[in-house]
């Protein structure tokens, strides 16, 4: 084992971090969707889709 594993350990996990928050950001981005879902889902936290009332039609079902 290398003398160094801890910093590398730390250098890698700093990079999958760096990463994975870019990859969610873009695709937090890009998200559309046409139908409204019929039950909550997670990513209505942060998709701009469900926080701006630009599209009249984009709206919940009556039966909820």
């Amino acid at each position: 084992m290398p003398k160094t594993w801890k910093r590398n350990t730390v250098i890698v996990g700093i990079g999958i971090a760096a990463t994975m928050a870019f990859v969610f950001k873009k695709s937090a981005e890009l998200e559309r969707r046409t139908l409204y879902p019929r039950v909550w889902i997670p990513s209505m936290i942060w998709a701009k889709q469900f926080k701006d009332d630009s599209d009249p039609n984009f709206q919940p079902p009556k039966s909820l």
